[in-house]
């Protein structure tokens, strides 16, 4: 037994001796910096809104007039190019440019010969424009061609889906709109430049926007609506204390934008704030009209009884349009919080100097030369590293010796602990122990389920000692593969894996992950297969299910044994969609909760409209292809595969069956092309089902 002796009071009264002094200095410095620092602090964010919306304003508004340039450069757009044809080329790259870029509502282009083409979103619309133009439900794009001259000039309009599907038939009316005299032309033209009109707003929806112009040379002039209703939420964000206000104006002086009015469930209101509102527009209007001669103005103002530190600024011209930003500021709560923290930090302080010092003796007993290693071993445990272990550590003190053993067993129990379950969640624990009690939490996750074909065969023909050391491989391939896309595994069961993500970690991009993952997985199954294939035993083939929704992650079980899982829906239609691959022959199938977030991501094919046995609910699946990078290689194959099952979908059965068999020739080993050539067939024999609508019935699982 190694003999220990207690700490010596010496060195407790000499640190007693540095702290009192310190602490008192220290607390003087920081009562006396504090004005300093919150002008500082308010001066920094008031710069980084000045940055924040001068970037979105200037990136923007560039990115979508250099777009707009570059159609004006285009020979499509050249008025030499003309007919049916020409026209519909410039509107299908009007709706994929809406489809890229969300703050754009229209896209138009006007020829000097009258010639008008739109296309926009109608959420801008007016009621009465929704109803002369009969906008359908449902998110749509409307396309529009105004041509003619006198009585016989027509508007030809029609709606498609934002995936440029046709929705409605083409109708028209007479229309004696003519681009020539609107102002965004004629300043085009004028100026044989870019050009900008001042911001206004899209009624009814309330959307603040500004309008830009393209010349086309001589020939004509393309043209944007831009939304700036993201500028909103920014400046909400950047609201720079609780009753600050902050407002957007044109050069003008007119203020377009501003910050919502305090609202009392959110904070403590202060009195007067419309006689602010009312000062600061003031200011904004003094400043637009020459009234200040610098570009920036900071000044403090009575105002509603309370002073407020008004700060003005005009942004650098934005193609040749200028606008101001402004902030009014109560100067009550710039510096209230660092007061009130230095007045409870010096309470604090000095409770803690008396409690550190009648608390001495005992902290004597605490401290030792040999705290530093015990800091550094329970630092790498806490990262659960277990790596490079030195031993118990060597002291005189009789606590630090048994801390030391205590972390030695605890080292060892959770190196052990840490290959039964989830590094993540081990982690988790250990940062806050009260996660480990039983309850959860409701959020969305990304569920998976694998199973591994015909397993139950392959169980048969093989010892049961040689099937468990290939599935320990195998889910070591799998489990790789889930772990790289920050994917939790929950539990094996049997030849399955269930993982989901988003849980314990937030995953602002687990729907993405976990499709990679999906994706990762099958390959690295496919090599271990072929690998075990070329030396004579037989393979693995996965089929993956996934699935998106809420769910209520946490712990589950008794009071002494509990386990981190999830409950809810989701995984049972993850589960589904895993065996639906038996139907269609496919590997990997996904819901559209995970491919239609991710559509810009992957490459999808969507396979069927489904209602799974023992449910009424309609689900679309898909099956994600590839990553969008390399589309190339599917989509001859994808082009006839969406004409078939537009063909099925409104029972042209003989059209579709026609567009699957060409499908199935361009991938004659694709099984879900079999599938549903086999369908068409059926149909076209026995007609096609009463109440028919593309959506395919399972009577069982």
């Amino acid at each position: 037994m190694r003999r220990s002796v207690p700490f010596s009071l010496t060195l407790l009264t000499l640190m007693a001796l540095i702290v009192l002094p310190l602490a008192a200095w220290l607390m003087f410095l920081g009562w006396r910096s504090v004005d300093q620092l919150e002008a500082r602090n308010i001066e920094h964010r008031m710069g980084q809104l000045d940055a924040t919306v001068e970037g979105f304003m200037s990136t923007g508004l560039r990115v979508v007039v250099a777009v707009g340039a570059t159609m004006a450069d285009s020979s499509d757009f050249s008025a030499a190019a003309s007919g049916p044809r020409a026209d519909e080329e410039r509107l299908s790259q009007f709706v994929a440019a809406l489809r890229r870029y969300p703050s754009v509502a229209a896209l138009f282009v006007g020829y000097n010969d009258g010639r008008f083409l739109y296309a926009g979103r109608p959420e801008t619309f007016t009621e009465e424009q929704r109803r002369l133009y009969d906008v359908p439900s449902g998110p749509s794009i409307i396309l529009r061609i105004v041509e003619g001259e006198g009585d016989a000039r027509r508007d030809t309009w029609w709606f498609v889906s934002p995936d440029g599907a046709t929705l409605t038939p083409r109708r028209s009316r007479p229309d004696d709109f003519d681009p020539r005299r609107r102002p965004w032309y004629i300043d085009a033209q004028l100026a044989q430049a870019p050009v900008l009109t001042e911001p206004y707003r899209f009624l009814p929806a309330d959307i603040v926007g500004v309008s830009a112009g393209i010349p086309i040379g001589k020939d004509g002039v393309v043209g944007f609506d831009l939304t700036l209703d993201t500028l909103s939420a920014l400046i909400g964000d950047y609201r720079l204390t609780p009753n600050s206000i902050i407002m957007i104006a044109g050069a003008r002086g007119g203020v377009f934008m501003e910050s919502d009015t305090c609202r009392m469930d959110r904070t403590a209101c202060l009195d007067g704030e419309s006689e602010v509102r009312a000062a600061l527009r003031g200011e904004i209007a003094r400043h637009a009209s020459g009234g200040d001669r610098s570009d920036r103005v900071e000044r403090d103002e009575l105002l509603a009884g309370r002073w407020y530190r008004l700060l003005v600024h005009t942004m650098a011209p934005i193609l040749e349009r200028r606008y101001v930003i402004a902030a009014a500021v109560p100067l009550v709560e710039l510096s209230a919080d660092s007061h009130t923290l230095i007045r409870r930090a010096a309470l604090a302080a000095g409770v803690a100097v008396l409690l550190a010092t009648a608390g001495c003796l005992i902290a004597a007993w605490l401290l030792s030369r040999s705290i530093a290693r015990i800091v550094d071993k329970t630092e790498r445990i806490r990262q659960l590293d277990f790596s490079g272990s030195s031993g118990p550590v060597d002291s005189r003190i009789t606590e630090i010796v048994q801390l030391s053993d205590s972390i030695e067993r605890m080292s060892s129990g959770l190196e052990v602990f840490g290959r039964y379950v989830s590094k993540k969640l081990v982690d988790q624990i250990m940062r806050s122990p009260d996660s480990a009690a039983v309850g959860g939490t409701r959020r969305t996750v990304t569920v998976m389920f694998t199973d591994i074909q015909s397993f139950s065969l392959l169980s048969e023909t093989m010892e049961p000692e040689l099937l468990t050391s290939r599935l320990s491989r195998y889910f070591d391939v799998l489990g790789a593969a889930i772990t790289a896309h920050r994917g939790t595994i929950d539990k094996y069961i049997g030849d399955s894996i269930m993982a989901f993500w988003n849980a314990p970690e937030p995953d602002a991009d687990h729907i993405a992950n976990a499709v990679r993952a999906a994706l990762q997985a099958a390959t690295d199954g496919h090599r271990l297969a072929e690998k075990w294939q070329s030396r004579g035993r037989p393979g693995f083939r996965t089929r993956f299910g996934l699935h998106t929704g809420l769910a209520v992650v946490g712990n589950v079980g008794a009071r002494e044994r509990i386990n981190y899982t999830l409950v809810g829906a989701v995984a049972n239609q993850a589960s589904r969609l895993e065996g639906l691959n038996k139907i269609y022959g496919t590997e990997i199938l996904a819901s559209g909760e995970v491919a239609g977030p991710t559509v810009d991501r992957f490459v999808w094919r969507h396979v069927d409209r489904v209602v799974a046995a023992g449910t009424t609910e309609v689900h679309d699946v898909y099956e994600p292809l590839a990553e969008r990078e390399t589309p190339g290689a599917h989509a001859p194959f994808l082009a006839k595969w969406q004409e078939a099952r537009r063909g099925y979908r409104e029972g042209r059965f003989a059209e579709a069956l026609a567009a699957f068999n060409a499908a199935a020739s361009l991938r004659p080993d694709d099984p879900p092309s079999r599938v549903f050539i086999e369908r068409c067939e059926t149909f076209l024999r026995e007609g096609t089902p009463r109440g028919w609508d593309g959506t395919w019935h399972y009577d069982r699982k």
